[in-house]
């Protein structure tokens, strides 16, 4: 830049001073620049630490404790997530604590008169997070003796499902009964215990700060939180009376088999209207002939027979009251149907043939659909479902198959079930062959008037793999053997009355694993267990392998059930 003519140089006086008036504004502006930085975070690594205790008032472990409360403080601000679930006391107290946040810290009141020389254990699990982040502190433990020494002993163990050895899926609480408690055999049933704890997801469970002696377990989905075996709770137990050791012997580690009871007390668990006119009812046990009145319509069973599935035939209602009445049964049912949005919408200006409004077959669906695809196996039935009971069938229920390499067309006649929900395509079909199915509309007509679009899609089915299994059994009870397929469901099942070799067919491409349950009551299935009969439940042993099966090929397995670990 040319300077002006008219500027004069300046003195050095001068230049010193606009030098330093450069500098305080230079520094004005990285002051405000950091400024701006620390108001306006650039959002780092989000904060995963959970709440790190730091001390408790009174301290951990004291002796001679005769407070009525205590005190957790924490390095930062905490909130209390559902601590009358998540804070288990052992042994328990009669009156529940009170859990209260108070500053950076957790506050326990202990409304309960502490017994004399006891030592008591409050395990959080789970139930402190810190304030900001959500960040839950997995574990933490609180103890304190009333008397003059605290208990060091302990016991542990595992529980799994007795069904599938694997662990189980809720919450199990486990309960440790002194010998001198068990006056009977059903001591869960009506005493509260001397410890309790709770099982990990891995099923684990441990008993710390208890005191020397003998004890029996029992293990139960406490789902009331009332500590004690209800009749319809899931249960284990071991029978024998365990020692409480000041280590842990992970090679002797009990196990103890968990299993729900079969119901005996009927009732209706859930009933509920589904949709505009279909209602669907569920209990406890089985039904054997139940009626509906109250309302005139089509009631239909589903395979177990402890769902009942009733469409009315007034279409459009939204409440009845409904009486179902069955062996041991009487319950009257006042249901009112509260449609979602997606529903209404669906549902806009749909008219059956009297031209008044009617339920859809199900909302966004056909009233027809197919149960096959091209995955099946070439002997597998073709079957069709229905999502209301088809009342009307026209003389032309046939299905068109056309084998697509050279266009040949045949026609199967399309059978429907008893149930009316469901039909069979009595069709014979090659393996490896690709088809085309057609069904024509207008063919079925439910009983709301509605009748099917048509149906078409292709298929190619397939051959599949077939497994022998040479089973030695010297256990005295008989077998049923059963393979399960990658996601635990039952694919086949056989029985066996002593050794012998058993053939599954047509099982589909896939990894599958075999279980045998040792039938020792010989009713062809397994058998849960009963605390108050003292009956454990039916042993189940699991194959070591899991067996990769592929189409078209046949597969050969040896299994000694004495050898299987249960």
């Amino acid at each position: 830049m040319t300077p002006s003519p008219h500027a004069r140089p300046l003195r050095p006086r001068q230049r010193a001073r606009a030098r330093g008036l450069a500098a305080l504004a230079a520094l004005a502006l990285l002051l405000a620049a950091a400024c701006a930085r620390q108001g306006s975070p650039s959002g780092g690594p989000k904060d995963e630490t959970p709440p790190r205790p730091l001390a408790t008032t009174p301290r951990n472990e004291s002796r001679h404790f005769g407070e009525k409360q205590f005190y957790i403080q924490f390095d930062e601000y905490v909130v209390l997530k559902n601590p009358s679930e998540n804070v288990l006391v052992s042994p328990p107290l009669k009156q529940a604590p009170e859990y209260t946040t108070k500053g950076k810290g957790v506050l326990v009141k202990l409304g309960d008169s502490l017994e004399s020389n006891t030592t008591y254990l409050f395990q959080f699990r789970d139930a402190v997070a810190d304030f900001t982040e959500g960040n839950l502190l997995p574990s933490f433990e609180y103890v304190f003796s009333t008397g003059a020494s605290i208990d060091t002993m302990m016991l542990s163990g595992r529980v799994e499902n007795a069904r599938t050895g694997k662990p189980w899926a809720g919450t199990v609480t486990v309960m440790a009964y002194r010998r001198e408690q068990c006056t009977a055999d059903t001591v869960a049933a009506s005493e509260a215990p001397a410890y309790v704890t709770r099982c990990d997801k891995q099923g684990a469970f441990a008993f710390h700060y208890i005191a020397p002696g003998d004890y029996r377990l029992v293990a139960l989905e406490d789902a009331n939180r009332n500590l004690r075996l209800d009749p319809d709770e899931a249960a284990a137990w071991d029978p024998a009376f365990l020692p409480a050791l000041d280590s842990v012997d992970t090679a002797s580690l009990p196990t103890l088999r968990l299993s729900a009871p079969v119901t005996t007390r009927q009732r209706v668990t859930a009933s509920e209207f589904v949709d505009s006119s279909l209602v669907r009812i569920v209990t406890a046990a089985p039904m054997h002939s139940p009626s509906i009145s109250g309302a005139d319509g089509l009631l239909r069973l589903n395979p177990r027979r402890d769902t009942l599935t009733f469409w009315l035939r007034e279409a459009g209602r939204d409440s009845a009251t409904l009486v179902l009445a069955d062996e041991g049964l009487s319950d009257t049912l006042r249901l009112r149907y509260r449609p979602k949005a997606s529903q209404t919408a669906s549902r806009g200006g749909r008219r059956g043939r009297s031209g008044s409004a009617t339920p859809a077959a199900t909302p966004g669906s056909s009233l027809m659909k197919a149960l096959c695809s091209g995955s099946d196996a070439f002997y597998d039935d073709l079957r069709l479902a229905f999502a209301n009971p088809i009342v009307q069938v026209a003389d032309s229920a046939w299905a068109e198959v056309m084998l697509l390499k050279d266009s040949s067309l045949s026609r199967y006649p399309i059978r429907l079930d008893s149930t009316g929900l469901g039909a069979r395509i009595e069709a014979s079909l090659a393996s490896s062959e690709r088809y085309s199915l057609f069904i024509a509309d207008s063919l079925f007509t439910d009983l709301y008037g509605h009748t099917n679009d048509s149906l078409r899609i292709q298929l190619t089915p397939k051959d599949y793999a077939t497994l022998t299994l040479h089973i030695a059994n010297q256990s005295g009870a008989p077998l049923v053997v059963e393979v399960l397929d990658s996601r635990d469901t039952v694919a086949q099942r056989q029985t066996l009355q002593a050794s012998g070799t058993l053939r599954f067919i047509h099982l589909k491409e896939g990894d599958y694993r075999v279980r045998a349950v040792l039938d020792t009551d010989g009713d062809g299935a397994w058998t849960p267990g009963d605390y108050r009969a003292g009956r454990q439940p039916e042993r189940a042993v699991l194959f070591d392998k899991t067996l990769q099966l592929r189409q078209k090929w046949e597969f050969e397995e040896h299994w000694n059930i004495d050898k299987t670990d249960p």
